[in-house]
């Protein structure tokens, strides 16, 4: 009983004695300056996640995700064509499912951004594809020419 009541005690003790700091261990905050903001010169829209816009659009075609390839695809094209034609035409008659090959040009022409694929393999013939995209609130953005089975040119 007796060692019971000694351990009681020196437990409570301990409990509610506060250690005595030292001068030397206190925490001190070190306050950073602000960092300043570096504006960042052009980047280049033609890539997205280091693949190329047309590669990205083709993913986008592969996996049936047509609302994200309307949301990727110009205003322009949308005024002149429809949304509900070109929703049906990305569903039943757009044929890009073949091998782009690397990215071997980017060039502009006015406010269009041309991307050239030399080494596309459409039906197992090595042809050149350029695929026009534009720059719309800071995204690139597909511009179809026409609703046919070569909608680029």
């Amino acid at each position: 009983m007796k060692k019971s009541i000694i351990i009681l005690l020196a437990s409570i003790t301990l409990f509610y004695c506060k250690p005595i700091e030292d001068r030397h261990q206190q925490a001190t905050t070190i306050k950073q300056p602000k960092q300043a903001v570096i504006e960042k010169p052009y980047s280049n829209p033609a890539l997205i996640y280091s693949n190329s816009a047309g590669i990205f659009f083709q993913t986008l075609y592969r996996n049936n995700f047509f609302d994200l390839m309307m949301s990727f695809t110009s205003d322009r094209t949308i005024k002149h064509f429809g949304r509900s034609k070109i929703m049906n035409y990305y569903k039943h008659n757009f044929k890009f499912d073949y091998t782009l090959g690397k990215l071997s040009n980017i060039y502009n022409e006015g406010d269009t951004i041309n991307l050239s694929y030399t080494h596309a393999c459409i039906y197992g013939t090595r042809r050149k594809v350029v695929i026009p995209f534009c720059l719309e609130n800071d995204s690139i953005k597909i511009i179809l020419y026409s609703l046919t089975m070569n909608p680029f040119e």
